[in-house]
């Protein structure tokens, strides 16, 4: 196929243009055109594509990229000459300008494979119909006037549809050749009017005939003194005739409202608004990220859906039916992320997943269900070792909690033992966790993990009040702790004020928030729900037939350390005022500017503190007071009989695979129901301080 005449010349000098020649010689022609062209294919050009292959799932999300493929290689390298971008924007500009783009497929004669990719000018290059397979063939007309007869299989049309010949493509020049002209004429015109007229126009009226030479001299005259734009305006002197004007002014002719309409009139053709002409008027920051998306969106994307078609179902398909049925080719969206639009669908999602998740819904299926990232089982205990590092004088009390072991301590001088007391009693003061002997957790899949009979399924107790009584317990909790976050709030504004005027920057790194009002109004909530708990697990046992007496709650204060719930709760209300307190010294960081006075960042601080949904603070006293509710029902179960000790993980709405597995194990005895429930939930939850597991008993 020949790309040139062999005169050397790139066109057919005989023959007027055709109509799709015309049409791209008219980008030349006209600015609105060749620039709205220009931006188009360019931008389409510019998009880079992969190639994929298919999942058996039919989702995007799911393919695998292919990164070595020949169909890949005849991609990105077309031939010798072009590149893809230079591709895809050459035949790109011919869509644009005839509504139609073609590519002929070049082969070695010995093997069926596409070796190349060349772009071919639509004016020649037309289709032969069929009959009955709709083409035959094509045929291509040399610059010198030669055909050439090519196979439907090595030719590859890109067309918009034209709705009255479904072998050819309708573009949006052919709708507006008479805008296209008009602008052109206008601006000729324009030119001519400096290059050869000293004026408009007129009339020179003789009296009498002049002879040829008076003639030419007349001529040669008046050129002479008014022709070229040297010479405008310049008075004409006339000998025995007269001048009769018969000028259209440039204003008459209206030629800038011409050209703008025309202007306007291309602009709606291709659906091009203004700013891709580069007339942006009033711009700002958002009406600057609206025009890329409408422009990637209106003009890029359909764009690259005519090329992707054409990718998948003519040029895939030369590489044999297994790569046209388990390839795909698809472009990079060039549409721009909408930052405000991300950060909001952000926002909804992590409330949701709060929301869920703090409604016993599995933190993995919440994740997955709004396409969040995993989120690792122990980001509670990571975030408490952040929290621990902000309050170091929290940090012997802390730490153990988290699974740190602190050095060793110059022993006390002992006690004498005091004397056990004579009924079954749980002393919020002088209770001793138990603590199993150092040996590995058991799994409680294997030797504890016997099926339980369907008898003891039967029998087993129900426990919605057990979960019923919690959450009053944590309704009533949260509803007293608000005046104390409240006072909190404005201690930890007086601070940011403070620090914010003496501009000492670092303070706000180490802001501190006394727990000490709330450790009391938690411990009395703890030692509530224990008792609650301890008659609820004595209930639980009348329903078998078993009778015991539950213990009482010591509520006094003789040792605030010397018991295992007064401990945790100081360690979670002072968790909570660092949590408060971190929170506080972040947000007034991110506030601190140049000039500001302490008590607007103060007030803003205030202000965010009390907005915050407290997720944390929440999560921590209903882990302390879980802990509470099951050191109850352990203390019931020291009180009575031996029984068959059952793990259940039904409270739970959804439930980690860990849970899935105790959830119905057996213990042997109250020592390992200790050393997976002595914590609250269930020691190895991946949800951490959120797991609402505990044991049930059942009696023969």
């Amino acid at each position: 196929m020949p790309y040139v005449s062999s005169r050397g010349g790139l066109s057919i000098p005989w023959r007027a243009p055709s109509g799709a020649e015309a049409q791209m010689r008219a980008m030349g022609h006209v600015g609105t055109l060749f620039s709205i062209v220009n931006r188009t294919s360019n931008a389409t050009a510019l998009v880079d594509w992969k190639l994929y292959r298919k999942a058996p799932s039919g989702l995007p999300e799911d393919r695998v990229e292919v990164t070595a493929h020949a169909v890949l290689d005849l991609w990105n390298r077309p031939n010798r000459f072009f590149t893809r971008q230079e591709l895809v924007e050459t035949v790109q500009q011919h869509i644009d300008l005839t509504g139609e783009g073609w590519i002929v497929i070049a082969r070695n004669p010995r093997s069926p494979m596409p070796l190349e990719l060349w772009p071919v000018r639509p004016d020649r290059i037309q289709p032969v119909p069929h009959p009955t397979d709709f083409i035959s063939g094509y045929l291509y007309t040399g610059p010198d006037g030669q055909e050439i007869a090519l196979r439907v299989e090595d030719v590859i049309q890109i067309r918009m549809p034209n709705p009255l010949d479904p072998y050819r493509g309708m573009g949006p020049v052919q709708s507006v050749l008479t805008e296209l002209d008009a602008s052109r004429y206008s601006a000729e015109w324009n030119r001519n009017f400096f290059m050869n007229s000293a004026e408009p126009g007129g009339i020179i009226e003789l009296p009498t005939v002049l002879s040829d030479p008076e003639w030419d001299q007349l001529q040669m005259r008046w050129n002479e003194q008014h022709k070229g734009v040297a010479n405008a305006h310049r008075v004409a002197f006339l000998e025995h005739g007269t001048w009769k004007d018969r000028k259209y002014t440039q204003r008459d002719m209206q030629f800038a409202e011409l050209r703008q309409v025309s202007r306007d009139v291309i602009r709606e053709a291709f659906g091009a608004p203004a700013f891709v002409l580069g007339e942006v008027g009033d711009v700002n920051r958002a009406t600057a990220e609206a025009s890329k998306v409408l422009f990637a969106e209106q003009l890029t994307v359909p764009r690259l859906e005519r090329w992707k078609s054409a990718l998948l179902n003519d040029l895939l398909p030369l590489y044999g039916p297994d790569a046209a049925r388990m390839l795909e080719f698809d472009y990079e969206d060039p549409v721009p992320q909408d930052a405000e639009a991300r950060n909001a669908e952000l926002r909804e999602k992590t409330s949701a997943y709060v929301r869920l998740v703090n409604a016993g819904a599995d933190p993995k299926l919440v994740s997955e269900y709004l396409g969040l990232p995993e989120m690792a089982g122990d980001d509670d205990r990571g975030l408490l070792k952040e929290i621990v590092k902000g309050a170091p004088s929290t940090a012997p009390l802390i730490l153990p909690l988290l699974g740190f072991t602190l050095p060793a301590q110059p022993a006390a001088p002992q006690a004498a033992p005091a004397p056990a007391p004579a009924a079954a009693r749980l002393d919020l003061h002088h209770h001793v966790p138990f603590t199993p002997a150092p040996r590995a957790l058991p799994s409680y899949n294997t030797a504890l993990a016997r099926p339980r009979s369907p008898r003891a399924a039967a029998v087993e107790p129900d426990l919605a009040p057990v979960r019923e009584q919690f959450e009053a317990a944590l309704a009533g909790l949260l509803e007293a702790w608000e005046p104390i976050a409240e006072a909190q709030y404005a201690a930890v504004e007086e601070q940011v004020a403070a620090a914010v005027e003496a501009g000492d920057t670092e303070a706000l790194a180490t802001l501190v928030v006394d727990p000490g009002p709330s450790i009391g109004v938690l411990r009395r909530a703890l030692g509530d729900m224990a008792e609650v708990a301890a008659k609820q697990m004595a209930e639980e046992a009348a329903e078998q037939g078993v009778k015991v007496r539950p213990p009482k709650v010591d509520k006094g204060l003789r040792n605030a350390f010397g018991s295992e719930l007064i401990e945790i709760a100081a360690a979670t209300a002072a968790l909570v005022a660092a949590d408060l307190a971190a929170s506080a010294g972040r947000e007034a960081l991110r506030l601190l500017v140049p000039g500001v006075r302490g008590s607007e960042v103060a007030e803003k601080v205030g202000g965010f503190l009390r907005g915050l949904k407290n997720w944390f603070r929440r999560d921590q006293l209903g882990g302390a007071l879980h802990r509470a509710q099951n050191a109850g029902r352990i203390a019931t179960l020291e009180a009575a009989p031996k029984a068959r000790y059952v793990a259940s993980e039904k409270n739970d709405a959804n439930r980690c695979d860990p849970c899935k597995d105790i959830d119905g194990a057996e213990f042997d005895d109250l020592d390992a129901v200790r050393a997976a429930y002595g914590s609250g939930g269930y020691l190895r939850c991946e949800g951490g301080v959120r797991c609402r597991g505990t044991v049930v008993a059942l009696w023969e």
